[in-house]
């Protein structure tokens, strides 16, 4: 999969991933377009179909994306949490094996642009729309104003076609973002894990704490970039790069008096220093809630537990 930002201003887009700029694709293209945050099986069956259609008409496949998240800009006082930062979702993009990955800089200069000009401009003459896949209720452009209609009297007048598809279901409920931010903020794993079709997991730089882990016999990784994550505050059994077991606490540390959330990790019979190394954390169980302990004693004999009963998790879910 080739990833790119399309050029729109002279702004780059805010990213730790080193992508080139383009000003226009060659290929002729299938295209979606969305925020694809938490990439789940609504997007697996949406990309699903877009390879499919590709195919028939032999065309290349692109996933038109935005950073940051268009609520990030439109509605602020919202502070949406986000599921996958912008290198997780180039990850899970690329195992479906399309072949574009586009990220547009969504800012208030691009939010003004017309639904029209987005769809003529844009998606046909720069990325070379000749099929575009969209959701039953697709809303696009400057407040809103495009609907599928407008989508299809644009296409049917420079050439490409639009096919709506209607919501991806699974147990009675319409797999979203919004669900799966919902559960996980609940402390739900599990059945977030259900619509994902994967574990939630997220890859991080670790980066140096203030050492009160190690201080106290349980050396944490913090991990960069997790003030916001769509995670209910407490403790977690995970596993980390796919073969560690470990504890996670997500919180502010109330018992050292923190008061800025972040991710810390502690690795089950792991020795090493990690810092300036990313590693991908997944969560297997949410095991209680973060409190304040009256003692750091208190705070161990707590650790200890947490360990054990993660060492318990991990293996009922490996039998």
């Amino acid at each position: 999969m080739r990833s790119f930002f399309l050029k729109i201003s002279e702004k780059s887009c805010p990213s730790r991933i080193d992508l080139e700029t383009l000003e226009r694709l060659e290929d002729k293209t299938a295209v979606i377009v969305g925020s694809f945050d938490g990439y789940h099986l609504g997007h697996q069956f949406l990309i699903r179909r877009l390879k499919e259609r590709a195919k028939e008409r032999n065309l290349r496949t692109i996933a038109v994306t935005f950073c940051p998240h268009p609520l990030k800009v439109l509605a602020p006082k919202v502070n949406l949490c986000e599921l996958t930062d912008m290198e997780e979702k180039q990850e899970l993009l690329g195992e479906e094996g399309i072949d574009y990955l586009c990220f547009i800089r969504f800012d208030r200069e691009f939010s003004r642009i017309p639904a029209r000009e987005f769809l003529e401009e844009i998606l046909f003459r720069r990325i070379g729309c000749r099929y575009l896949l969209v959701g039953y209720d697709w809303r696009f452009g400057y407040r809103r104003e495009g609907e599928i209609e407008l989508a299809r009297e644009v296409g049917r007048r420079v050439g490409f076609e639009v096919e709506p598809v209607e919501p991806f279901t699974l147990n009675g409920h319409v797999v979203s973002s919004t669900l799966i931010r919902r559960l996980l903020s609940e402390g739900r794993i599990e059945e977030a894990e259900t619509f994902l079709g994967r574990r939630y997991w997220v890859s991080r730089k670790v980066v140096k704490g203030e050492g009160r882990g190690s201080r106290i016999g349980f050396p944490t990784a913090n991990l960069k970039g997790t003030e916001n994550l769509c995670l209910k505050e407490g403790v977690y059994a995970v596993r980390v790069d796919g073969r560690y077991v470990g504890v996670a606490n997500y919180g502010r540390r109330p018992t050292f008096g923190g008061t800025k959330k972040v991710l810390e990790v502690h690795i089950s019979n792991f020795s090493g220093d990690l810092r300036g190394r990313k590693i991908k954390v997944e969560f297997l169980k949410f095991l209680r809630e973060e409190r304040k302990f009256s003692s750091v004693e208190d705070l161990k004999r707590q650790i200890r537990r947490d360990i054990q009963l993660a060492l318990e998790v991990s293996s009922s879910l490996a039998e």
